[in-house]
């Protein structure tokens, strides 16, 4: 089967990402850099250093304007997608997201749709999700934490997904790091017309200095049932800033489908879309 094959070949390159770090005793409770389950750098201040989820305690939200810069539909749509997370422990976290599985790489109208019906939006407001995050590996090269979360992509009809799946990162020094979340995701509600699906984010993560980090996008996605047929691949550039201990500014600009398959005549670099991106912390 389909799902079997793409599922063992995920499982596989989870557990070769987490080889190195099986050696490491995990003891790293006076280190400020990188060896908390959590690190208290925020996104921007240091962030390659930093692991995957938030420490205990830490209230925050990542909010992202998102606008379509496709041909011939510039502007269509606009959207504000609000993510909202919190530190139980420090090793899990919760959270009430909008931006779906390719994280701020989703493309515009998830969340509030701003635009109306009539430029790109089906309604003002159809989605939501709730997200969970547990930290299993952190050490000196790789944070690995278990990731699941319920999508609810349409209220009407009611549309949902469960996906499970790994958030990790690998440190390759103290200013270069690949981030990564492969989520394997299923339909729920009437599977004859919704698909199951990989969704796989990538982010290679640069501190240029103190404050700044720039990203280098892409990831790859598609149904199992059509993989060869559906599967997308972006590529793009972000870039995050840390103005004060509790708030960052960045951006990052997409072509959403230039590595991925595209219907004959279509041109690979019309599929584009600009995010600025709010991160707020308590």
């Amino acid at each position: 089967m389909k799902t079997s094959r793409h599922t063992f070949l995920v499982s596989g390159l989870l557990a070769a990402l987490a080889l190195p770090a099986l050696a490491d005793d995990g003891d790293h409770d006076g280190d400020d850099d990188l060896e908390s389950p959590a690190s208290e750098s925020p996104d921007g201040l240091f962030a390659v250093r930093r692991g995957v989820q938030s420490p205990a305690g830490m209230l925050s939200a990542r909010v992202t304007l998102a606008m379509n810069l496709s041909a011939d539909l510039v502007g269509k749509p606009v959207s504000l997608a609000p993510d909202i997370y919190y530190g139980v422990n420090d090793r899990l976290q919760i959270g009430l997201v909008h931006q779906g599985p390719m994280h701020w790489q989703s493309r515009p109208g998830l969340g509030l749709c701003l635009t109306g019906e009539d430029n790109g939006c089906a309604s003002v407001y159809d989605n939501v999700g709730f997200d969970a995050l547990y930290g299993l590996l952190y050490g000196d090269q790789l944070n690995l934490s278990a990731h699941a979360a319920l999508y609810l992509t349409s209220f009407d009809p009611a549309t949902a997904y469960v996906a499970v799946g790994a958030a990790g990162k690998v440190h390759f020094g103290d200013d270069l790091a690949l981030a990564f979340d492969p989520q394997l995701v299923f339909a729920l509600s009437d599977r004859d017309l919704n698909d199951d699906g990989l969704f796989l984010p990538v982010e290679l993560q640069v501190q240029v200095n103190v404050p700044t980090s720039v990203k280098l996008l892409t990831g790859i996605s598609g149904s199992f049932s059509a993989f060869g047929d559906t599967y997308q691949v972006p590529l793009g550039i972000g870039v995050v800033r840390n103005l004060t201990e509790h708030i960052d500014l960045g951006a990052r600009f997409s072509f959403d489908n230039l590595l991925g398959k595209t219907p004959d005549g279509v041109s690979r670099a019309d599929t584009r879309s600009l995010a600025l991106l709010l991160n707020l912390r308590s």
